[in-house]
């Protein structure tokens, strides 16, 4: 029982599922327009910037501790940096500017490229880190997650 409890709050089953998250909206936010579309897109913009900030602040110095998963970690913040830069643009248009859809395609394109990763990042984890290790990054992940949602849906305002 234990085992089920620990692997439902593990760092990499939570990140998993934050994926899977986003993948919904992203599908979702291609069957709609005008407000809707916008809906969307800000939660999507605030999903996506909490897990990047969340995964910098916790999941990240994680792997740089091991010598298996350091080598990991700049590409991955290249991509949050890229994803990033693309979301304050999309911000900055409206749903119905033809570049709207266009980025929001090379955003989508742009996290399915970081997502193909998971696989390759999460078993060297796995190998790495105990159950224990990823229970407690998954408690911190939580934790730290919590506190930066105000800042992010502040920044979403801006």
């Amino acid at each position: 029982m234990a085992k089920t409890q620990a692997k439902s709050t593990d760092i990499l089953s939570l990140i998993e599922a934050e994926h899977r998250q986003v993948e919904k909206l992203f599908a979702e936010s291609e069957k709609v327009k005008g407000a809707k579309l916008v809906e969307q897109f800000n939660q999507i913009y605030i999903e996506l910037i909490l897990h990047a900030k969340t995964e910098e602040l916790v999941f990240y110095p994680a792997l740089r501790e091991y010598e298996e998963t350091e080598q990991y970690v700049e590409e991955a913040e290249e991509e949050h940096e890229e994803v990033s830069v693309i979301l304050e643009e999309i911000k900055a248009l409206k749903p119905t500017q033809v570049e709207f859809k266009e980025k929001m395609s090379e955003l989508k394109e742009t996290l399915e490229h970081h997502l193909e990763e998971e696989s390759e990042i999460f078993n060297p984890v796995r190998e790495c880190m105990s159950d224990w290790e990823l229970t407690e990054l998954g408690q911190e992940f939580q934790e730290t997650k919590a506190k930066l949602v105000s800042n992010v849906e502040a920044a979403l305002a801006m």
